[in-house]
């Protein structure tokens, strides 16, 4: 088993016979826990809702001594909040365990049932059986302000994610009812289509037309436009968030993060403190190459796991930083890459990896 030393201030604990470990099956109106010993036998089960969470925690009291109990819980999203919030007053330590690593032990099972009862338990044999590919959750370690921040920039940036995705479609249909409209002549009076000048001109130029393809097209530049003022407000808001993180504000001063960016970082990571490494960062980022090898065959694939929003995050400086005007720093790194034989998208990768590294390095001692 792993060696943690016990330390309030990261809130990890040392794993001994006495251990006990709490998988927990978050679900919106209901929640089902169940105690495993140190040698993996169930010592008690126990169903709650968010409106009974008194009953959990005196459960988890009676389960034995606080400092032995380990709750491991997959990603809550917004269900599991209130649960979490009780257990970081309660000082209970916990541990978020990826969806990934259930999965592959429902498929190891020669049972592969499926129920709240049975994913609970796989959830505390995760934690019993690969606890170092587990983290610790953000809750436990991160103060107060960090959570607060952390929380504000996620739902803002969760609203901006939408808004984006909403722009873009937008823009492809209108492409295709511009087109229908105009052929291809509008393109020599607004060469750049969706400045706001361009939308005004398609606004006055079908001003008055009824015809359905014309409304419909206006009702869309309308949409455009107010979505785009919504991306505006928000962004200038999370600014405003992230500049009170002295974390993100570091972060700008790597070329190509802007503070946007700096934001969707610290938005995932909550706190560097819950990383005991730049290589477990760089795991979790899903950055860092996997080792397959057999005999004399060593290969090094993609991992295609990780936090895909820092993933993205991380990809967006490597694009910036390999651009024209980009980091001359990287862009070298970049080229040394190509002369080795490696694809753009594998050197491209492995600019990302020194970037991961960069950024926990940048957390770490800003």
């Amino acid at each position: 088993m792993a060696a943690i030393t016990n330390n309030r201030r990261t809130h990890m604990n040392t794993l001994t016979p006495n251990s006990i470990f709490v998988g927990v099956d978050v679900h919106k109106y209901g929640h089902s826990a169940v105690a495993l010993d140190a040698f993996g036998q169930e010592k008690s089960k126990l169903d709650f809702t968010n409106g009974t969470l008194s009953p959990f925690t005196a459960w988890l009291q009676s389960l034995g001594n606080k400092d032995d109990i380990i709750v491991g819980l997959e990603d809550t999203n917004c269900y599991g909040t209130h649960m979490v919030e009780l257990l970081r007053k309660e000082s209970f330590h916990i541990r978020y365990v990826s969806a990934i690593l259930t999965e592959r032990e429902r498929k190891r099972s020669t049972k592969r049932e499926k129920s709240d009862y049975v994913d609970a338990k796989r959830v505390g044999r995760v934690i019993l059986t690969k606890y170092e590919e587990t983290l610790p959750a953000k809750e436990s370690i991160a103060d107060e302000n960090e959570l607060n921040i952390a929380k504000s920039l996620d739902l803002l940036l969760m609203e901006r994610r939408d808004l984006v995705k909403h722009k873009t479609i937008l823009k492809n249909q209108l492409h295709a009812l511009l087109h229908q409209r105009y052929t291809e002549s509008y393109r020599t009076v607004v060469p750049r289509s969706f400045t706001k000048k361009s939308i005004r001109w398609f606004l006055d130029d079908m001003k008055g037309n009824e015809t359905i393809l014309a409304q419909s097209i206006v009702r869309r530049l309308s949409r455009l436009l107010f979505v785009e003022d919504q991306i505006y407000v928000i962004s200038k808001e999370v600014a405003v968030i992230g500049n009170r993180s002295k974390e993100a504000r570091s972060l700008t001063a790597i070329h190509g993060c802007g503070m946007v960016t700096a934001s969707a970082i610290m938005a995932e990571v909550i706190t560097i403190k819950r990383f005991t490494d730049k290589h477990r960062f760089s795991m979790y980022a899903g950055v860092a190459p996997t080792e397959r090898s057999s005999g004399r065959k060593q290969t090094m694939h993609t991992n295609p796991f990780g936090n895909r929003q820092l993933n993205k995050a991380i990809h967006v400086i490597a694009l910036s930083q390999i651009a024209i005007k980009g980091d001359p720093t990287g862009k070298e790194y970049y080229q040394r890459k190509l002369k080795e034989g490696k694809t753009k998208l594998w050197a491209l990768r492995c600019l990302k990896h020194q970037i991961a590294k960069r950024v926990f390095q940048t957390l770490r001692y800003c």
